[in-house]
């Protein structure tokens, strides 16, 4: 198993879209995922990325932060033989160019645990885990979610947020409105 460990990691996760000329009426890319920490390791054979200490995940806008984030990685690693077929886990759907990439693998989603806290404009959430998803840019908040902006308080047992969509679904949810000073509880 290959294994780097390193102090004040950046990894930097990005589209790239090897073509002579775009489709002229192609989406634009995707923000790139950037997440630093004090330390990172890569599992190849894996297909995870373990990222430890004062973590901190940026896409755009939105920022999470983590005691401890793991990135996994759908596809396959280099050393692994190819699969036969278009099954729905095959590297070709895996590696689709809409998704920030490392090296031939795509992220598939990130495990965040540890006093996690996410910022996304004026919305602020917490919890002491969150999955994010990233081919749907869905986020899933377990153990205690709280999510607060100005006039309103949720919380819940779970919390499932649609960031595309700016929807969510709450599970067990209790709401506070026009909360005076909206401050996790």
């Amino acid at each position: 198993m290959s294994a780097w460990g390193f102090t004040s990691a950046l990894l930097l996760v990005s589209s790239t879209l090897a073509s002579a000329a775009p489709p002229p009426e192609q989406s634009p890319a995707p923000p790139e995922i950037i997440i630093t920490a004090h330390s990172l390791v890569f599992k190849n054979k894996e297909n995870t990325a373990r990222f430890e200490g004062k973590v901190v995940m940026t896409k755009g806008a939105f920022v999470m932060r983590a005691d401890q984030m793991v990135v996994h990685f759908a596809g396959e690693s280099p050393a692994a033989p190819p699969r036969s077929g278009g099954s729905p886990g095959s590297s070709a759907q895996a590696t689709a160019p809409d998704l920030p990439t490392f090296g031939n693998r795509a992220v598939s989603l990130i495990d965040a645990t540890g006093n996690v806290t996410m910022q996304q404009g004026e919305k602020k959430a917490r919890s002491r885990r969150a999955v994010y998803h990233q081919r749907d840019e869905k986020l899933v908040l377990t153990e205690d979610p709280e999510v607060w902006e100005e006039g309103y308080r949720v919380t819940g047992t779970k919390m499932t947020m649609f960031l595309k969509e700016d929807r969510s679904i709450v599970e067990g949810s209790r709401v506070v409105i026009n909360d005076a000073e909206p401050k996790p509880r």
